[in-house]
């Protein structure tokens, strides 16, 4: 399935993350957004809210963004600032 970005009629606002991967101190996190333009917004307990432009494909096509950390992850959890809950890992 392609990725490129549809009619814009599509709304800008915070959305889920569908992915994260520990780089020590650089998150790296997976929304479901195609060419949204994805920024985050982290709060070092760690809380990350992705603002981003939702577009068609979604999940077929997601954007990937690096967010510096303060300090390095290490046991702290990352919370998902739209749903509260922890977003699920990337492999790898």
């Amino acid at each position: 399935m392609a990725c490129y970005p549809t009619d814009p009629t599509e709304e800008r606002g915070p959305q889920a993350i569908t992915g994260w991967s520990n780089g020590g101190d650089v998150l790296i996190l997976n929304v479901g957004t195609c060419h949204g333009d994805p920024e985050a917004e982290v709060v070092e307990d760690v809380t990350v809210t992705v603002t981003s432009t939702l577009r068609s494909p979604g999940d077929a096509c997601e954007d990937t963004l690096q967010v510096a950390l303060d300090t390095p992850l290490g046991d702290r959890a990352v919370i998902d600032g739209v749903t509260g809950d922890a977003p699920p890992g990337i492999e790898g």
